[in-house]
């Protein structure tokens, strides 16, 4: 099968050498005297020097059959006349007529094709009935007319395979960007609801930093001068910030959104989250394994999202609606996994637009994630965080 493709490549790429070797063959089979009895006692061994040698010229003209169909169709039928006035019977001076019609049939449209095909054929009929009226009873008569239709039916058939096949093509490519657009609009998508959360979350924080700076000015009244002006300091850099942070969620929202958001989600609305996917029909298996720790909040918001993705996955990809959800505090991470059963492995190109969410968000934590068929009939998520969200990252 590859070699067959690169010869099929190479010869789109080589069309004109291609051609002309066809040209130069066909010179062979075109110049044969028929086998018909008459022509045989008629003591002729070949065709007569005219009619070799515009079948020559012919032949040689279906060189340039890609560029100049048209014209070469109309050199190619000089001799197929000339030969049903001097040769008894089909000869094959009718070869280059046929490559010319296949040719005209592959670029034209069916009905062009058709009327150029038929012409030819009731030429060559017209031909022979002018030269003998009585050949209409005779079978071989109609023989090239037949050659002239089949030529023109096969090329109208390769054209229309050829403009299929390159419809489907095109719209592979088409679904191809779309998956792509689709995939750049959900990591968009993700990443600014990970810059909104991020919003909620430091500006909290920062909040406090700005309150508790200006309590510990009033209940410090004995701090030198130099800590009362660094605290000044921090409480100003506190409301820049909260400042920045307001501009910079004002450029991510979309146009026209409303400025409220919903509380931010963490572990503490697990058991909530695992109840809404109860009501809706799957079976939600929950575990927790060690003591329950306080997490920081970008990786509390981060584990919870994890989660009500491959629940939703599960929910919608899963075979007999139920998954198991563990979650785990080992040392100083968290692992997350969730596991539900499968039919099959995914298509590759067929999903991942939520496993990017999935992704994005877990490495903006500094955590790692595996997503797929464990090798046992089931789709498994697995996420590990760092408790504390680690130097370096958001």
């Amino acid at each position: 099968m590859r070699v067959w493709h690169a010869l099929r490549s190479w010869m789109r790429e080589h069309a004109l050498a291609v051609d002309t070797l066809l040209a130069v063959v066909l010179v062979i089979p075109a110049l044969q005297v028929p086998s018909d009895a008459r022509f045989a006692t008629a003591g002729a061994a070949e065709l007569p020097g005219p009619l070799r040698l515009i079948t020559v010229l012919a032949c040689l003209a279906l060189a340039g059959r890609r560029r100049w169909p048209t014209a070469v169709w109309l050199i190619a039928a000089a001799p197929a006349v000339y030969g049903v006035l001097v040769v008894p019977g089909p000869s094959g001076t009718l070869l280059p007529l046929l490559v010319a019609l296949y040719t005209l049939a592959t670029r034209w449209e069916p009905r062009n094709a058709l009327a150029a095909g038929a012409a030819s054929g009731l030429a060559l009929l017209g031909t022979e009935l002018a030269k003998e009226p009585t050949a209409w009873a005779v079978a071989a008569t109609w023989v090239p007319v037949t050659w002239c239709v089949l030529a023109t039916v096969v090329g109208i058939a390769v054209r229309t395979q050829r403009r299929t096949v390159a419809a489907a093509r095109e719209r592979a490519r088409q679904a191809e960007e779309s998956r792509d657009e689709e995939a750049r609009r959900r990591v968009s998508e993700e990443r600014l609801r990970i810059a909104r959360e991020l919003h909620d979350v430091v500006a909290h924080h920062i909040a406090v930093i700005t309150v508790q700076s200006g309590v510990a000015e009033h209940l410090l009244p004995s701090v030198p001068a130099a800590a009362r002006a660094a605290i000044d300091e921090v409480r100003t850099a506190g409301r820049e910030v909260l400042a920045e942070m307001g501009v910079l969620l004002g450029v991510l929202r979309a146009a026209g959104e409303e400025a409220g958001r919903e509380p931010v989600r963490g572990l503490a609305d697990v058991d909530a989250l695992v109840e809404s996917f109860r009501h809706a029909g799957l079976r939600v298996e929950l575990r927790h394994e060690g003591e329950r720790t306080t997490l920081a909040p970008l990786v509390d918001v981060t584990v919870y999202r994890v989660l009500e993705e491959a629940l939703t996955n599960a929910s919608r990809h899963g075979v007999d609606g139920s998954a198991d959800v563990s979650i785990a505090q080992v040392g100083t991470t968290t692992v997350l996994e969730v596991r539900n059963r499968i039919v099959r492995a995914p298509d590759p190109d067929a999903v991942g637009h939520g496993l990017v969410g999935m992704r994005e968000r877990v490495a903006a934590v500094g955590g790692v994630i595996e997503a797929g068929p464990d090798g046992a009939g089931r789709f498994r998520v697995r996420v590990e965080v760092p408790t504390v969200t680690p130097i370096g990252h958001p």
